[in-house]
Order: structure tokens, then C-alpha cells, then sequence
């Protein structure tokens, strides 16, 4: 009964995400206006700026890894 529950929830939480919001023109300007964070470069892997090929083929090696620990 409790898996049914979080079933539900995980489905409202993924139809919310494909929900459309509409901004009116102050809150544009206010998105506009707000300043721009810098974000800090850091020594931690990301897969944002590799191709898809390369990111499975990431995700496959440390699936693989994995595996190899068990």
C-alpha cells in the first residue's frame, strides 16, 4: 500500500515538471534585472559538456566499476 502511495506522488511530481508557466511583463523585468551569479569553477567531474557517445560511455565505466566491488 505504501509503494501505490509513493507511486502516485512520484507521478505528480513528474506532471508538474512538464507544466507551462506564464510570466507576466514585471516579473520578465524582474528576471531581466536580477544580477548574473558567477559560478566558480570546480575540480568536480561533470558530463554537461560531453557529447552523448562520451556520456555513456562514462556511465557505462562507472556502472563497471561497480560491478567490480560487488
Amino acid at each position: 500500500m505504501n509503494d501505490n502511495k509513493e507511486d502516485v506522488e512520484m507521478a505528480t511530481i513528474t506532471d508538474t515538471m512538464y507544466d507551462r508557466f506564464t510570466l507576466n511583463e514585471e516579473e520578465v523585468d524582474r528576471i531581466i534585472a536580477t544580477p548574473r551569479t558567477e559560478i566558480p569553477e570546480v575540480n568536480v567531474f561533470n558530463d554537461i559538456m560531453l557529447s552523448k557517445k562520451e556520456r555513456i560511455a562514462h556511465a557505462a565505466n562507472i556502472l563497471k566499476k561497480r560491478k567490480c566491488k560487488s
